[in-house]
């Protein structure tokens, strides 16, 4: 996955998140790994994602 990608996931996760917060989502979603993920192939620090954006 490129980094382009990886931004454009990143923002619908974060999109995601603003939207659903308090709804279910399927087991098989773990969106906190999903994020690691993202901020790992963007070289961001997950924390400092985490806190800014409240997750």
């Amino acid at each position: 996955m490129n980094k382009e990608k990886a931004f454009i996931d990143l923002y619908q996760l974060l999109i995601f998140y603003s939207e659903n917060r308090d709804l279910p989502v399927p087991e098989d979603f773990n969106f906190f790994d999903e994020i690691k993920k993202k901020c790992a192939i963007l070289e961001l620090d997950f924390e400092t994602i985490s806190k800014e954006f409240n997750l």
